[in-house]
């Protein structure tokens, strides 16, 4: 007989997998916006604080999916 456990592991790992890749991308967004955050407080002295919440909010979800993607099993 099949172990129901076993059809679920490849679900388990894929999801862990595309966590991690959310994550990633979450990160990335957020390094992107605080550069451009910081280039337009350079060039003009306002702070861009869309950039910056958007930034701080990519963070936040970026953080929570690895983690979600390191507890998952």
């Amino acid at each position: 007989m099949t172990d129901p456990a076993s059809s679920a592991r490849p679900v388990a790992t894929a999801i862990r997998y595309l966590s991690i890749i959310a994550g990633c991308a979450c990160l990335l967004l957020a390094a992107i916006c605080f550069a451009i955050a910081c280039q337009v407080f350079i060039q003009t002295g306002v702070f861009a604080q869309s950039y910056a919440m958007v930034g701080l909010i990519s963070t936040v979800l970026g953080l929570l999916v690895l983690t979600l993607a390191r507890v998952w099993k």
